[in-house]
This record gives C-alpha cells, sequence and structure tokens, in this order.
C-alpha cells in the first residue's frame, strides 16, 4: 500500500496536538509531576559539538528524550545510467536487471525488508529508481519468479512516498558523463541545444546547493520528530495506572531508562545520503572509510547507513514546567537533537553479492 503523505500528516498533527492536551491534564497533579519527570528524561555524557550536528549534551547542560528515531538509509538499486557512468541528480533512469536481482537479495533478509526488524514508518524519493527498489525490498511488488500468490506474497506496508528524499539536482551535469566538469557539461548541453531545432535542451535543469538539500531532509527528519512526540506520549499517557500495560512496563529491563527506538526506512539516493552522513555525523567517520574514485564518501547501491536521532532539551530553557506551550518548545519542531552513526554503508544483506557491489557515485 502506498500511502499520500499529506492526508497522513493532517491525522498525524490532530493525534499530536491531542497528546500534548492529555499530557498537560496529567501533568497537572503535584504528585504524579516528580514521577513523570523522571521517565521521560535521561542524562548523558558530556562532549561538545553543535546542536543537530554530533552533539552530544553534558549532563549539566541538557537532557535526552525518552525516544529516539533510528534512521535506516538505504541506496537504491542499481540504474542503466549508473553502468553508462551519466550524472542522474534528478533526472530518472531505470533498474538494471542487475539492480532488481540484488533488490530481490535484500528483500529476503528478514532484518532488511521490514518483517523482522519492523519499521514504525517507510519512506521512499519519488524518483521511479527508489520508489521501484523500495517496493521490491518491502515485497509491494510481486515478482515473477515467485510461485506463490499475489496476496500471500504481497506487503501490507505503508510505503510513503516524499519528494525531500529525492537527490540532489546537479543542473547541467545532469544527463552527462561524470567526468565533465560543470563548465564542460554546459558547454556540452548548448552545443546540443544549438543542433536541435526543439530547443528543448536551452532550459537548464535546476542546481541544488549541499544547504538547499540539507534544509529538505532536516525537513523530513523535525516532522518525524514531531509524530514520535504524538506516538509516545499517547501511549504512555493512555496507560492507566495499576494496568497490564503499565505493570508489564515497570517488570521489563532497564525500562525507565531505555529510549523507545522508532525505526525508519528511507530509500532514497547517494548524494542525499552522503550529505545527510556528514551533516549530522561527519566528526563519527573512521578515517579510512571507502572512498569513490573522485574522493567521495562511497555509498554502494543497496548500502543501508543507520543513523540514531534523540531530540534533547537544554535545562537553562526552563524546561522544569510542565504545560503545553513549554514541551512544545521542548520536544515540538525543529527541536534540537542529536545524531549517532550506528552503521556506516552495510551491505552485509547482499550476502556473497556484498564484495561485488560497485562503487557508484
Amino acid at each position: 500500500m502506498v500511502a499520500d503523505g499529506t492526508s497522513m500528516k493532517t491525522i498525524r498533527q490532530l493525534i499530536f496536538i491531542t497528546s500534548i492536551y492529555l499530557f498537560n491534564i496529567v501533568m497537572a497533579s503535584d504528585d504524579t509531576s516528580t514521577q513523570v519527570e523522571a521517565e521521560i528524561v535521561e542524562t548523558v555524557p558530556s562532549s561538545s559539538a553543535q546542536p543537530n550536528q554530533k552533539f552530544i549534551p553534558s549532563t549539566t547542560e541538557a537532557t535526552l528524550s525518552p525516544f529516539l528515531l533510528r534512521l535506516h538509509l538505504i541506496r537504491h538499486g542499481e540504474t542503466e545510467a549508473n553502468v553508462q557512468n551519466l550524472v542522474l541528480g534528478q533526472g530518472d533512469s531505470p533498474l538494471t536487471e542487475r539492480g532488481l536481482a540484488v533488490a530481490r537479495i535484500a528483500a529476503a533478509d528478514n532484518n532488511f525488508n521490514g518483517k523482522g526488524l519492523k519499521y514504525w514508518r517507510t519512506y521512499c524519493s519519488d524518483l521511479y529508481r527508489a520508489h521501484r527498489t523500495a517496493r521490491i525490498v518491502l515485497g509491494l511488488e510481486m515478482d515473477r519468479h515467485d510461485d506463490r500468490s499475489e496476496e500471500d506474497n504481497l506487503s501490507e506496508v505503508d510505503l510513503i512516498v516524499d519528494a525531500r528524499l529525492r537527490e540532489l539536482a546537479k543542473g547541467a551535469r545532469e544527463g552527462f558523463d561524470k567526468s565533465l566538469t560543470y563548465d564542460e557539461a554546459t558547454a556540452a548541453r548548448l552545443d546540443r541545444a544549438q543542433n536541435d531545432q526543439s530547443k528543448s535542451e536551452m532550459q537548464m535543469p535546476i542546481l541544488e546547493s549541499i544547504d538547499d538539500a540539507w534544509d529538505r531532509a532536516q525537513s523530513w527528519i523535525d516532522s518525524l520528530i514531531e509524530e514520535a512526540i504524538a506516538d509516545y506520549y499517547s501511549s504512555q499517557i493512555l496507560r492507566e495506572p495499576g494496568s497490564a500495560e503499565e505493570c508489564n512496563s515497570k517488570k521489563s529491563p532497564n525500562s525507565s531508562n531505555t529510549p523507545k527506538i522508532y525505526d525508519v526506512f528511507a530509500l532514497s539516493h547517494s548524494a542525499l545520503i552522503r550529505t545527510m552522513i556528514h551533516q549530522m555525523v561527519d566528526s563519527q567517520l573512521p578515517p579510512d572509510y571507502l572512498r569513490t574514485n573522485e574522493g567521495s564518501l562511497r555509498i554502494p547501491n543497496l548500502s543501508r547507513t543507520i543513523i540514531d536521532v534523540q531530540p534533547y532539551r537544554n535545562n537553562n530553557d526552563g524546561g522544569g514546567g510542565h504545560n503545553r506551550n513549554n514541551d512544545e518548545k521542548i520536544w515540538g519542531i525543529k527541536s534540537k537533537w542529536t545524531a549517532s552513526l550506528v552503521e556506516l554503508t552495510d551491505v552485509s544483506h547482499l550476502g556473497e553479492n556484498a564484495s561485488h557491489v560497485p562503487p557508484y557515485l
């Protein structure tokens, strides 16, 4: 099932507002506020960096939220343009037979396809190569070689198509060989246009900066944080004192200290994933990470990078009280968060094919 992000966002916003309202009612009771406060925040070790980038707040400066997002950033399968060494950007290209086959191999891994490791949300770019790869990996597309019935074979995952996960727009270089510089590609494009009676090549494709791409990636992360807030607090508030749910929670080991994890599947593109890695966890990269021929961080097709994102609040922001405006300020949209690298461009889920993954940009 493929869902439109707009209608789902409206529903989740209503849930978010309701959960914060209910949260404030619960927190109005003085005799329970201290206990709840202890359960919803966690102090962390000291370090120094900038908010939203490789930041671990100190115990005296800030506290972490009781939940975190675990982003599974996955690149699409091999395309015809990859094989031809062409720059794609926001243009598109079909998957090769090899790309399709390797995507099916990845789909057989239950810790990758969402059957064993359950994803809280599943996203993909709106570009065809990413959308097609996501459908195969998540079991949303019937494999012609599969002898099971379509009803048994297809997944019930809600795949959300989001343009914020698009590849960086690469301007004049789109559709040309990667060996060409931007000026060379511009000249080649203009030469082609002069020989083209339709003059269709005269319209230069959009060129996007790293900052532009990071802005939309941050917007996507912020929206996920908003949804996680709504989900976490609504589930906490609806757990009545003395209920089976509350008792089971208290019996769970480290239930008060271990943050709830929201696993998010995101099928995207090499340059956007690379941008997110450098912006979020650059200082955490190993010095010997694999590079492309151009010297960039290598993002193989169907590789997976996992980054944990956890909101935090500054203790001097006045976060001790509990009211709607204060909670929105602390844990709401565009809240500060820290990022931790869990896994970098892993291809172990591809089995014996992992050693043969080409280093396409």
